[in-house]
C-alpha cells in the first residue's frame, strides 16, 4: 500500500509540473501577443499614413490583403494560439432539451458523443474537477482514443458525472446531425464521425521559407 501511495504522489507531482509548464507557456504567449499588438498598431499607422499621402490605393491594398489571407488559410499557415475558454450565454426560458435513453443506443453509438471536443468555462477550470488538455488549453482532456479522459470505458459512464461540465449537462444527441443521420431509426452518421472524431495524434506542419523556398517542419499537436 505504501508503494502504491508513493506512486500516486509521483503522478500527482508530475501532473502539477505539467500544469506549471502549461501556465508558463500561456504567459509566454500573452507576452508575444502584446508584441504583436504593438507591431499591429505600427503597421496600421504606416498604412493609414501611406493612404493619406496618396502613396497607396486603399481598394487595391484591400484586394491584395484578401488574396494573401485566403492563400495563407489554404496553406494552413494561419497562426493561432489554439487556446479557448467557454463563455456561456444567458439561460433561455424555453428549454428544448430532448432526453435520450443512452442505454438502448450505446451498442450502436459506442458513446461517441464523449469524443466531441469543447472548451471549459472559467468556473469549471478553477473547480479542478474536469481536466483540461495540457496540449490544447482549455479544452476538455481526451485520451489517445479520442474519448474524454473522464469516461470509464469499461462501465460506459462518466467518472465525474455529478461534476461534469455544463456542456455535457445540456447536451442531447437527439437533434445532433453530426451523430445521427436518422435518430429514430438509430442510423449513425458514420462518415462525419470517421472524418472528425479520429484518434488524437501529433501532426507535422510545413513551414515555407521565402528566401530559398526550402521547407522546414515543426510538430503541431
Amino acid at each position: 500500500m505504501d508503494a502504491f501511495n508513493q506512486d500516486i504522489k509521483i503522478v500527482q507531482e508530475l501532473e502539477r509540473q505539467l500544469e506549471r509548464s502549461g501556465y508558463f507557456t500561456h504567459s509566454s504567449l500573452s507576452q508575444q501577443a502584446e508584441r504583436i499588438n504593438e507591431i499591429e498598431s505600427f503597421l496600421y499607422g504606416l498604412i493609414v499614413t501611406l493612404i493619406d499621402d496618396g502613396k497607396v490605393q486603399k481598394e487595391k491594398l484591400e484586394q491584395v490583403v484578401q488574396k494573401v489571407r485566403k492563400e495563407t488559410v489554404e496553406r494552413h499557415e494561419h497562426f493561432h494560439a489554439g487556446i479557448a475558454i467557454r463563455v456561456d450565454g444567458k439561460e433561455t426560458a424555453i428549454d428544448d432539451f430532448v432526453p435520450v435513453n443512452c442505454d438502448e443506443r450505446m451498442h450502436i453509438c459506442k458513446g461517441v458523443c464523449c469524443k466531441l471536443n469543447f472548451a471549459l468555462s472559467v468556473d469549471e477550470i478553477e473547480s479542478g474537477k474536469p481536466k483540461w488538455d495540457l496540449g490544447q488549453p482549455y479544452y476538455i482532456r481526451q485520451k489517445s482514443t479520442g474519448y474524454c479522459t473522464h469516461l470509464d470505458e469499461n462501465k460506459q459512464c462518466c467518472s465525474i458525472y455529478n461534476d461534469r461540465p455544463k456542456v455535457c449537462r445540456k447536451y442531447s444527441c437527439a437533434k445532433d446531425t453530426r451523430i445521427w443521420k436518422d435518430f429514430e431509426k438509430m442510423e449513425l452518421n458514420t462518415e462525419w464521425i470517421a472524418q472528425n472524431l479520429k484518434e488524437r495524434q501529433v501532426h507535422l506542419q510545413g513551414i515555407y521559407m521565402i528566401p530559398d523556398q526550402k521547407v522546414e517542419y515543426k510538430t503541431k499537436s
